[in-house]
């Protein structure tokens, strides 16, 4: 398996339609609007590509973002303007194909350490995801992310907690 962004690898159209997650939505997004997005810089996209059989095993992509103080837990608006510099991650997702081995949570990994990286570049305090489901809400929760007071679907996890993770300064 390896990460690239969609622009380096350029996915092909049947790569990409022939993505599968179980939700309908997502599967459209990579499929028709990954490529835009990445052309207008609205968001970055990543693939978890599977080399061996020439598939895409996952994705997420990130943008800049911000949330209203209010919305975010208090220990993680200490010390934080208002509004909070966010690294939002608009979309999320695993083939069922590849669902159930760990590549999830290797995903998920990544894609905190890229907002950590992103934080570090533009500023950014959090990690901001809106659940798309209950089902995507509990595994977010599961993975250590923290349910917004105010908004019950949206979710945060503190980009301080990931640099101290990975040894590094924030």
């Amino acid at each position: 398996m390896r990460l690239v962004r969609f622009d380096e690898l350029s996915p092909s159209k049947d790569q990409r339609q022939g993505f599968a997650c179980g939700e309908p939505s997502l599967d459209r997004w990579l499929a028709t609007q990954a490529g835009q997005s990445m052309t207008s810089r609205d968001a970055i996209t990543y693939l978890l590509l599977d080399e061996e059989a020439n598939a895409l095993a996952g994705y997420f992509c990130l943008s800049s973002g911000q949330v209203a103080r209010e919305a975010v837990p208090e220990k993680m608006a200490q010390r934080a303007p208002q509004p909070i510099p966010a690294v939002r991650m608009g979309r999320f997702a695993v083939d069922t194909r590849y669902q159930g081995q760990g590549w999830g949570a290797e995903l998920l990994r990544e894609a905190l350490l890229r907002a950590v990286s992103g934080a570090r570049q533009v500023g950014g305090h959090v990690l901001l995801v809106d659940a798309i489901s209950d089902k995507a809400r509990r595994s977010y929760l599961r993975f250590g992310f923290e349910q917004s007071p105010i908004h019950p679907m949206q979710l945060l996890y503190d980009l301080r907690i990931v640099a101290a993770s990975a040894g590094e300064d924030f």
